[in-house]
């Protein structure tokens, strides 16, 4: 063969093999020698049958020993190659048949597809979990709807002139239960989609019991999960709350997954002081939290260790995922400017430290509810407000607590109901308070529509299931405010009066 020409086969990733039909081999490329051991100094004119592993890849191609015709048709077919010091690697190969000096001779053009799977598995999972980011933005939409209506019906039973008191308390457990429920599905709904992160100071421990509820109930009972709050106060970090909880889910995960058999999976929290001596790459000097995930489970060697963060590097089977779990947990820590470490040895477990920077931002108060309830009289009015939500029972919710503040109320039950009465009002309406997500016409395009009759409406847009693009409406939506369900009583007349109020 032509020097020249055997040097840019030679230079191929892909490994090229032409045997005959008396089953020898005819020529092969050096990628060839290296992936199916052989040398290939040796190997021109050779009988296959002295390469194990060639002849197994020969015999999975059904081309050990059949006829072969004069022009074998262009096929491509799977094959693995089989070795018994790791699993077998996945195969792709193109067969072609040609006649060379009056012998019938077939080349298979063979790749390692193994990256490619990968990808493709990782794709996969990428499009599962926008599909259960958007069912859990559909659910979590629903469930804010039950909730609005539950809260705010208990709200408007507890300030009620003729509620006991021997009942008060038996109500504001309800409502207190109904409003963490609300928390958990907008915690559940930053989880299962992608947004932008949003940094502002966070306490660690609140995102740690979300994890551990998460992870009690989608883990086997046989892992037992232990969270011992820390005895000092841990200090605030600057982060984005969806971006670490799946972090720590991913963490959590991996641990499961080292644990088939059942074990222990602890979750520590603690602040961490680092003099200057003390930084050596990647720690860093200043004041952190470090959070820790640790478990009982099989351990890992150093050369996995070496590998661990890197994108599509898995030892697990690939029903357990495409290895991006921790290379995305690695990318979250470093963008919220911190690091981990990594301590495991076989057979005795795995502990990951995650250190996030301290940040002396204050933590913002939640409203209190004497600074709600003030100044009633001043959220009271007399202005035209049309409703719009498909939900009968929060329609009826916000018309009993506006009215009973003296708003003048219209209900509709979509978007093009809404249409038809904007368009009918008169005197026209001075509030539309109108979910985003309507049947027939959605919140946004019924929305848009009337300002083209009116281009100073002032409108509430309300949902349950906002993501970022509904958070940051294009130009058209501007000056239209959004409520975000479940809320309180307090808030919904509030936000009111304080949209009618604006200039």
């Amino acid at each position: 063969m032509d020097l020249r020409l055997e040097a840019i086969i030679n230079s191929v990733d892909d490994a090229i093999i032409s045997v005959d039909e008396e089953q020898r081999v005819v020529f092969l490329n050096e990628p060839a020698a290296r992936l199916f051991r052989c040398e290939r100094s040796h190997a021109a004119g050779q009988p296959l049958a002295q390469f194990p592993e060639l002849t197994d890849a020969w015999r999975q191609l059904n081309l050990d020993g059949a006829p072969l015709s004069e022009a074998v048709p262009r096929a491509v077919r799977r094959i693995q190659r089989r070795r018994t010091d790791a699993d077998p690697t996945p195969l792709e190969a193109m067969l072609s048949g040609a006649v060379v000096n009056g012998k019938k001779i077939v080349t298979a053009v063979i790749r390692d597809i193994f990256l490619q799977q990968q990808m493709e598995a990782a794709v996969y999972q990428a499009r599962k979990h926008q599909a259960i980011g958007a069912l859990a933005s559909g659910i979590a939409h629903d469930f804010n709807n039950i909730l609005t209506a539950v809260i705010s019906q208990i709200d408007l039973a507890l300030h009620g002139p003729d509620c006991p008191v021997s009942l008060r308390d038996h109500l504001n457990y309800a409502q207190a239960s109904a409003r963490r429920g609300a928390e958990l599905v907008h915690k559940l709904q930053q989880f299962s989609r992608q947004t932008k992160p949003k940094f502002g100071p966070l306490n660690l421990t609140e995102v740690i019991e979300q994890v551990v509820f998460v992870l009690r109930r989608s883990i086997d009972p046989r892992v037992t999960i232990k969270y011992v709050p820390p005895a000092a106060r841990p200090w605030l970090v600057r982060a984005d709350a969806g971006q670490i909880m799946h972090a720590l889910v991913n963490l959590g995960l991996n641990a499961r997954d080292a644990m088939p058999d059942g074990g222990w999976l602890h979750i520590q929290l603690a602040n961490l002081s680092l003099a200057p001596a003390d930084a050596r790459a990647p720690r860093q000097a200043g004041d952190f939290v470090q959070l820790t995930v640790a478990d009982t489970g099989r351990g890992m060697s150093p050369e996995a260790m070496a590998r661990l963060f890197e994108p599509y590097f898995t030892t697990k089977d690939v029903s357990k995922g495409p290895g991006l779990g921790l290379s995305i947990t690695f990318s979250v820590v470093a963008e919220h400017g911190g690091w981990m470490e990594v301590e495991s040895r076989l057979g005795h477990g795995t502990q990951f430290h995650v250190f996030l920077p301290r940040t002396r931002e204050p933590a913002v108060a939640p409203a209190a509810p004497d600074a709600l309830v003030a100044d009633t009289r001043r959220m009271e009015g007399r202005e035209r407000i049309l409703i719009v939500d498909d939900e009968e029972p929060v329609r009826v919710v916000m018309r009993a607590v506006l009215a009973f503040r003296g708003y003048q109320i219209v209900e509709a039950g979509d978007g093009e109901e809404a249409l038809g009465k904007y368009a009918a009002a008169s005197p026209p309406f001075d509030l539309v308070l109108m979910d985003v997500h309507l049947p027939r016409l959605n919140g946004r395009d019924a929305l848009q529509r009337m300002r083209e009759h009116n281009p100073r409406i002032k409108a509430i847009l309300l949902s349950g299931g906002l993501n970022d693009q509904e958070h940051e409406p294009p130009g058209t939506m501007e000056g239209a405010r959004f409520l975000q369900k479940p809320f309180q009583n307090q808030e919904l007349v509030r936000a009111v009066r304080e949209a009618l109020d604006a200039e």
